[in-house]
């Protein structure tokens, strides 16, 4: 069986398939020279978990939960002694199932769990959620446009009672009537005003305030409050035009998200009690609101999930920018409560196990070991498993056990190939678990002011904005590759690799699984159960069995390779035991060994670089810079430089953008001495994607690009790829081949173009200056 990895929640928001969230909480718009208190509830030591200003020396003032006791803890200290709570105190512990009494100049407020007390009463927070929302939107919608991107934001809120929004003779509801006087406000303010302005042809019924929003409810099938035709002058009814716009909103909002998405549609913010719950989404959610007395209920991935996917234009193209593909959340509690919900829906729903060591963390280790591909399978996977746990390093639930530092000082892998990885196995299990440990969703707080990355502020300068410019030319150009392999070298190695690879191999028995239930009456309680049993039945039907031929074998490992169709046959020919290639996964492993052997040919022989005239790389993609995300400063395994890029006064010296991200502590290492190298002219750290050399192994893109002064006139320009504290040995053949590529790409672009640029490899930022003579 092929080792199976899944994508799961957390993977596909690590990776970027959806849109990141951010957090826009009430607490922001509480005035924060009034009291503001929440009791969260009671922890496992009988303390009281509250919410409340506070505010650092030097810093500005913030929510923070803190965890108090009557006996040692002051209400007016933790808050670093803002006046508004110079006469509050505990007036007693916690008890479970009272609520909390805090004295409050001379008073005694009764705080329920998850009551807060605060100037506002609820209707006051429902305002202030919908305000927050409807500023949210239009501050993402211009912000779309602003960037060229032709695509219409939408809002989505979800709501506890639909007579709210909805009135049982058709009127509208609080919340509606709500969303009317506040967007109708916001809208006449000058800066939204000159934007409408700027963007007429895409709201020319922006000001129609009942055009723009719709909602749709469970009720709403039934048709007891869309049929009302008739005019009553007692009692607020739908008139025939009313009627028609409310079902020509929930068609929309229904069956027609083409149509939603159009700017010729005005319909932007939608509301909603239970009926979109199960199965609706639309990828143009940018603003979620959730009006909801339970604060529990936000964090549920079913509501969130309405608007996470990547959105599409009006064009029907779907758009990856991580900038701009951003949810936001307005919550009705602090981004702290919200944050640690959602991360604990995502571990629950994923069923995410901290110290399991699972198949991807096996496959992880594997390849951070420098393991081949073809190295890599099943059966070595279950092997690794099997000898941590004979050594006591993982339990018998796949689970690593604690203080294992000696236990993997002394393994010994039985294994030959996990015995020549050994000292890089032992060292990957301790960094992967370490990773997996810290394995965390980073959400954006919008009540935070947000980290801008831009340009380095010696960009202004003529001679560094020249510098940047040929930087640029350099890297723009376009090739193609070439490469002559012995053949006749590559056919017999490639067959005595799959001989090898098969020689130990054999057709498993094939078995399917079933379950079957039984009842039965228990003697002595009297009680009856019933249970599920496993049976595993052998397939005996030869019809059933899968048989491929020598043509669909070799069709299949074309497609994987590229290879002529000839020499794949002439492999096949040679192959011992042709009956494995029926095994799906033998099948995947002999295309890894034809993998393997091309590849350890491609790298014995020489590659070649053609330019390809007339096609250049974009130079912006090649210099984009890092999103930054305020709360990923100071998170364990988050790798920025500056370290903290919401100081004022923090930005790199000579790199193209101020910020940067990492993916270790020594690419941080590596800036920060290329930053206080006084003859750095400038670096950056190039793009994934941006910059490409196309290879064997598929598109490359080096680590850095480098402008270092030669003799205070002419500048040097450099391409690196770290890999920190790696010696050559250490190298995959993976990494091998691609900086082999790298050499003979930019070998070509020197000589083609007379514009000089070297290639290197660096275990550190003293070996890149040694390599290079510098």
């Amino acid at each position: 069986m092929n080792l199976i990895y899944k994508l799961d929640s957390y993977d596909a928001y690590i990776k970027k398939l959806v849109k990141r969230i951010r957090v826009r909480s009430i607490t922001r718009q509480v005035p924060q020279d009034f009291p503001y208190i929440k009791y969260r509830g009671m922890t496992k030591n009988n303390d009281a978990k509250i919410e409340i200003f506070t505010r650092d020396t030097g810093k500005k003032v913030k929510i923070k939960t803190f965890e108090i006791n009557k006996d040692k803890d002051n209400i007016y200290e933790l808050s670093g002694d803002l006046k508004q709570y110079k006469n509050y105190r505990l007036v007693e512990n916690p008890f479970k199932g009272k609520p909390l009494k805090i004295e409050a100049d001379g008073k005694v407020l009764e705080l329920e769990e998850g009551e807060t007390y605060t100037p506002f009463d609820e209707k006051d927070i429902v305002r202030l959620q919908i305000r927050i929302a409807i500023e949210s939107h239009l501050e993402q919608q211009f912000r779309l446009l602003d960037a060229g991107k032709e695509i219409k934001a939408l809002s989505l809120f979800f709501i506890d009672e639909v007579a709210k929004v909805r009135g049982e003779d058709g009127e509208d509801g609080e919340y509606f009537k709500i969303f009317d006087e506040e967007y109708s406000r916001i809208i006449k303010q000058e800066r939204w005003k000159k934007k409408f302005e700027e963007y007429n042809d895409y709201f020319k019924n922006y000001d129609d305030v009942k055009s723009v929003r719709q909602g749709y409810f469970a009720i709403d099938k039934l048709k007891t409050r869309t049929d009302v035709i008739e005019i009553d002058e007692n009692k607020k009814r739908y008139n025939q035009k009313e009627r028609r716009s409310i079902e020509n909103g929930i068609e929309l909002i229904l069956n027609k998200k083409e149509e939603l998405i159009s700017f010729d549609t005005p319909l932007a913010f939608i509301f909603s009690h239970s009926a979109l719950r199960e199965g609706w989404d639309n990828p143009n959610i940018f603003t979620l609101c959730t009006l909801k007395k339970s604060d529990n209920e936000i964090a549920k991935k079913q509501e969130i999930g309405r608007g996470l996917r990547l959105p599409v234009d009006i064009h029907g193209k779907r758009h990856k920018d991580e900038e701009y593909n951003v949810l936001t959340v307005v919550a009705n509690s602090s981004y702290d409560e919200f944050s640690k919900s959602l991360q604990k829906s995502y571990n629950e729903e994923s069923g995410f196990n901290k110290e399991e060591v699972s198949e991807d963390v096996v496959l992880k280790v594997f390849k951070e070991a420098g393991l081949k591909p073809s190295e890599i399978d099943t059966e070595l996977a279950t092997t690794f498993l099997k000898e941590l746990k004979a050594n006591g390093i993982v339990n018998a639930k796949g689970e690593l056990k604690k203080e294992i530092e000696d236990k993997l000082e002394k393994l010994e892998f039985k294994n030959e190939v996990l015995n020549t990885h050994s000292i890089k196995l032992k060292e990957e299990i301790v960094k992967v678990m370490e990773e997996k440990g810290s394995k965390r969703i980073i959400i954006e707080d919008g009540d935070e002011e947000k980290v801008v990355n831009r340009e380095s502020r010696f960009v202004k300068e003529d001679d560094f904005k020249n510098i940047v410019f040929n930087l640029g030319d350099r890297l723009s150009y376009r090739t193609t590759y070439r490469v002559n392999i012995d053949e006749d070298k590559f056919l017999k190695e490639a067959i005595e690799k799959l001989n090898k690879y098969f020689k130990y191999k054999d057709l498993q028995e094939q078995y399917y699984s079933i379950e079957e239930g039984m009842h039965y009456i228990d003697e002595l309680e009297g009680a009856s159960y019933e249970k599920a049993v496993k049976v595993n039945e052998k397939i005996e039907d030869e019809s059933i069995r899968i048989e491929r031929s020598k043509l669909e074998v070799v069709d299949y490992i074309m497609e994987g390779t590229d290879l002529p169709r000839q020499s794949i046959s002439e492999i096949y020919d040679a192959v011992e035991k042709k009956h494995l290639f029926n095994s799906q996964e033998y099948l995947d492993g002999a295309l890894n060994e034809i993998k393997s052997a091309l590849l350890a040919s491609i790298s014995d022989s020489p590659i070649e670089y053609d330019l390809l005239e007339g096609y250049r790389l974009n130079t912006t993609d090649i210099f984009k810079m890092d999103t930054i995300i305020n709360t990923e400063i100071g998170k364990e395994n988050i790798y920025l430089y500056p370290e903290d890029p919401s100081r004022d006064d923090s930005g790199t010296e000579r790199g193209i953008n101020r910020y940067y991200k990492f993916d270790s502590k020594g690419e941080q290492e590596f800036a920060i001495q290329l930053d206080k190298d006084p003859k750095v002219k400038l670096f950056t750290k190039l793009s994934k994607g941006g910059f490409i050399i196309d290879t064997p192994y598929g598109n490359y893109t080096p680590d850095w690009a480098i402008v270092y002064e030669d003799n205070g006139k002419d500048n040097l320009y450099f391409i690196s790829e770290t890999k920190i504290d790696k010696e050559v040995d250490d190298l995959s053949g993976e990494e091998i081949l691609k900086i082999k590529c790298g050499k003979a790409y930019f070998k070509t672009i020197s000589e083609e173009t007379g514009k000089d640029i070297s290639f290197s490899w660096a275990k550190s930022y003293m070996d890149f200056k040694e390599k290079n003579n510098l």
